[in-house]
């Protein structure tokens, strides 16, 4: 390998650091409410503890839990694994740490000693060992392996990241030996085969730049569990060899949360590379292990374990040699098998993706099938990968941090706490209002979900996901198609279910008819709720009265209590956009395109009806808010017509339109309205400069990030926007004055509300927050209207802040301020950066 491909496995385009790195801003803290709002959520405070204990007391979570917030790593680096099977967290110091293998669940484990890549060199002439180390700059307790007591010096350690790859190289002393090992997991667009697997590849570059030829052993360790005490002794332990032709893997069985789970490391015996293998105890001292390396190179087999361990390593080594002045490559595979898994109550057991492709009766054979499949195809993903990524991070003409964070937001696909299930038919038992055009979907694509944070326990949270879903759409179109006809099935169902409105303690029905739900549902226990599931048709009950609980995900939606989502006004308005543009950039011109363009009709038909006899009180054409936060903004309350919801509605209308004229359907009637509704919506909320919040006059002064949103939605999809640019462009301009440049000098995104008299709003805790999402949606918005200059800017800032100056990399929370406050780590709407790559695109295309 050439001195300069060397250097650009670590200084292309990425998020980059060294081993010490320390940010600007390296304490950033959690959220807490200002004194202001602390006395007036006083009473929401009281409900939401109340609630919680209650949960706590029944052993079950809250679907947010306010006491026990995620904080954040500091040495977060890219997620390893495919899409919905799972992930492992790393740290670019070196290691492993905070597993989301447990659907829905991301657990804070630090990174783990156990889990951990060994370089030991020995001179090949005298076999005197020259170094030995753990590769890692992490500090570790002395009280675990304490005999594996090396680490690399943090100066000696520098990273890259670029999802779904990563490098890190490591500089073992004054030996002249560097190591660079590239991370990579096969996630790549348009792929819905090879990206749900639950593997990592590990591509190892050993450089001897001394002048002497030496043996170089590169061992991976892995134990049981996650790092978690709870699942540490939960089941006996079983390790096999398992080799087929050169390939070598190790596997580890074991279960966490009652869920069987196969570990498995794997390389290859090749280059005249020599593969050992042995088990340790990972309560022990390590000794063994760690003398067997520093003496002989290699690992041995010794007997001195329990005969029934329910705790158990295994570790794999590759040894070789490397000439003077020369390299030598080696590859590893990390895989973990995991292939039936439930949520909280067990109701269900879903099969993963994967398992159309990797399955059986033996978990040690699949689980090392994998492996072997992940080392015969990681140069091919590589080149699949350089392929999708390079037109992007070569292309000058845009600025750096762009070409990083396009690609490196799209963490969470991953590490979202992700599932992606394979059709069960027993699922319309319990769900008798899947549709034909669903379950065919289903059957060839998989049922899809993702948290709507770390730290919110909401699957699929659809009006969060209107901004993430063009992260799906442009690389993995066939999922998101699966999510909004997943979707599309609710709007019938009923949940005749009540709960209390943590926000106002009013009674409020779960989920009613012709509403989109909020959410999918909580991934864990949630509190029995009386009442039954219906389908609006016939009253059939879709699940049996009584039942002992209602925790999947799916068979029991809306987690979400805070409001009666039922009033909410932007989801049903979302839904109508979202199947207009998943039909249009996905479904036309398939074989069944007017089936489904009819079946999306019968369901907007519904909604747009709906919201012209409830929603529109003066008869104008233009939805009015009711006085609360009835939409995604949901402590900032909006009154009468306003321009968030305001514009959703005349996006949602002319989507509705669109479809009726694709299916040969009448538009005049709803032609009318649209036209009423735009000089309404002017009229009221358009002062000269932008759009006004909302009609009251306490709010006249307020310019919101997120005023054109349905604009930004019609303008991404090529639809006419009955407004001139001249009223657009001056929002936008108005909007990068007030609530970028004037809100940290525009190194933090964009403010959610700013004031014209130069404040931040502060009538609301969301007024005060950036939302990483909204400012990324924003900037696809100012691309559309060819405003690139003022686009990048914008979220240059919130990149910065989030990567740069705060240490929140790979854990982009959905709101942060400019002092360093952050809320909702790991979230999903950030992923909404891929309409800005749509809007760039969308010019060559028509090109």
């Amino acid at each position: 390998m050439s001195q300069e491909h060397r250097d650009r496995m670590l200084e292309g385009i990425g998020w980059k650091a060294r081993g010490d790195r320390v940010p600007d801003n390296p304490n950033p803290r959690p959220f807490f409410p200002r004194l202001k709002h602390s006395i007036k959520l006083i009473p929401l405070f009281v409900r939401v503890a109340l609630h919680t204990f209650v949960e706590w007391w029944n052993g079950r979570e809250a679907f947010i839990d306010i006491f026990n917030v995620f904080r954040h790593f500091v040495y977060t680096g890219v997620p390893l694994g495919g899409i919905g099977s799972g992930s492992i967290g790393t740290d670019f110091r070196g290691g492993f740490n905070r597993f989301s293998i447990i659907p829905g669940i991301k657990e804070q484990t630090d990174t783990q000693k156990c889990n951990q890549f060994i370089a030991s060199v020995h001179s090949k002439k005298t076999f005197e060992l020259i170094y030995q180390s753990i590769l890692s700059c992490a500090d570790f307790p002395s009280t675990v392996l304490p005999k594996w007591d090396t680490t690399i010096p943090a100066e000696d350690v520098r990273y890259r990241g670029l999802f779904p790859r990563a490098w890190q190289e490591f500089r073992l002393g004054n030996t002249g030996i560097t190591v660079v090992v590239e991370h990579l997991s096969p996630v790549i667009p348009g792929d819905y085969s090879d990206s749900s697997l639950p593997l990592a590849n590990f591509d190892f570059h050993v450089f001897n730049d001394s002048p002497e030829e030496v043996e170089v052993s590169i061992t991976l360790s892995f134990r049981n569990g996650t790092g978690n005490r709870k699942w540490n002794d939960e089941q006996l332990c079983q390790s096999h060899k398992v080799q087929k032709d050169t390939m070598v893997v190790r596997t580890l069985s074991h279960s966490v949360k009652g869920m069987p789970v196969t570990y498995a490391i794997g390389t290859e015996e090749k280059n005249g590379a020599k593969v050992t293998t042995c088990l340790f105890d990972p309560n022990g001292t390590g000794g063994r292990l760690w003398s067997d390396l520093e003496a002989y190179g290699h690992l041995s087999s010794y007997d001195n374990l329990p005969p029934k361990p329910k705790e158990l390593g295994i570790a794999v080594c590759s040894s070789f040699f490397v000439p003077p002045d020369g390299s030598h490559t080696t590859q590893f595979a990390l895989s973990w098998y995991m292939p039936q898994v439930h949520f909280g109550t067990a109701e269900r057991f879903y099969n993963r993706r994967y398992c159309r492709f990797f399955n059986g009766p033996d978990p040690d054979e699949v689980a090392a099938a994998i492996c072997r499949h992940g080392l015969q195809n990681i140069h091919k993903w590589q080149e699949a990968i350089e392929k999708w990524q390079n037109p992007i991070i070569t292309d000058e003409k845009l600025p750096e941090w762009y070409r990083s964070a396009i690609f490196n937001e799209l963490y969470y696909i991953v590490d979202g706490s992700t599932v992606w299930f394979e059709y069960d038919p027993d699922w319309k038992t319990e769900e008798n209002l899947i549709s034909e055009q669903t379950e065919k979907q289903f059957k060839e694509y998989g049922r899809f979900g993702y948290m709507e944070s770390w730290e919110y326990f909401m699957l699929n949270t659809y009006d969060v996901h209107f901004y993430s879903s063009w992260a799906i759409l442009k690389n993995w179109p066939e999922i998101e198609m699966s999510m909004q006809l997943d979707f599309a099935d609710q709007v019938d169902r009923i949940d005749r279910g009540t709960a209390t409105s943590l926000a106002d303690g009013n009674q409020m029905v779960i989920k009613s008819y012709d509403r989109i739900p909020h959410d999918m549902g909580h991934p864990s226990e949630l509190t029995f709720v009386h009442g039954r599931l219906t389908s609006h048709s016939n009253d059939t009950p879709c699940i049996q009265e009584q039942r002992l609980s209602v925790a999947d995900p799916w068979l029991h939606t809306n987690a979400y209590i805070l409001h009666d989502t039922g009033m909410w006004k932007d989801l049903n308005l979302k839904f109508v956009i979202s199947c207009y543009r998943d039909w249009k950039m996905v479904g036309k011109g398939k074989e069944d395109s007017e089936e489904l363009l009819e079946f999306f009709l019968g369901k907007c038909t519904k909604i747009v009806e709906d919201a012209l006899e409830s929603w529109d009180k003066d008869k104008d054409g233009m939805i009015e808010n009711d006085g609360f936060a009835d939409q995604t903004y949901d402590v900032w309350k909006m009154t009468g017509t306003s321009a968030y919801c305001g514009s959703l509605w005349l996006a949602a209308l002319t989507c509705y339109i669109k479809m009726l004229k694709h299916a040969g359907t009448p538009t005049e009637f709803y032609e009318e309205k649209l036209e009423m509704a735009y000089e309404a919506y002017t009229t009221k909320l358009w002062n000269g400069k932008f759009f006004k919040f909302d009609e009251s006059v306490d709010n006249s002064k307020i310019v919101m990030a997120d005023q054109l949103c349905g604009f930004w939605a019609l303008s991404a999809m090529d639809e006419p926007v009955q407004l001139s640019e001249e009223k657009i462009k001056s929002s936008l301009e108005t909007i990068f004055k007030y609530n970028v440049q004037m809100y940290d000098g525009g190194r933090c995104g964009a403010v959610n509300g700013y004031l014209t008299s130069e404040k931040v709003d502060g009538s609301s805790i969301q007024s005060e927050e950036v939302w990483a999402g909204i400012t990324y949606a924003l900037s696809a918005m100012m691309i559309e209207k060819k405003m690139d200059e003022m686009a990048f800017k914008t979220s240059e800032g919130l990149f910065d802040s989030i990567w740069n100056r705060f240490p929140l990399q790979y854990q982009t929370p959905e709101a942060i301020t400019c002092d360093g406050m952050y809320r909702a780590l790991g979230y999903m709407r950030p992923l909404s950066i891929w309409a800005m790559q749509h809007a760039l695109e969308k010019r060559t295309t028509k090109k």
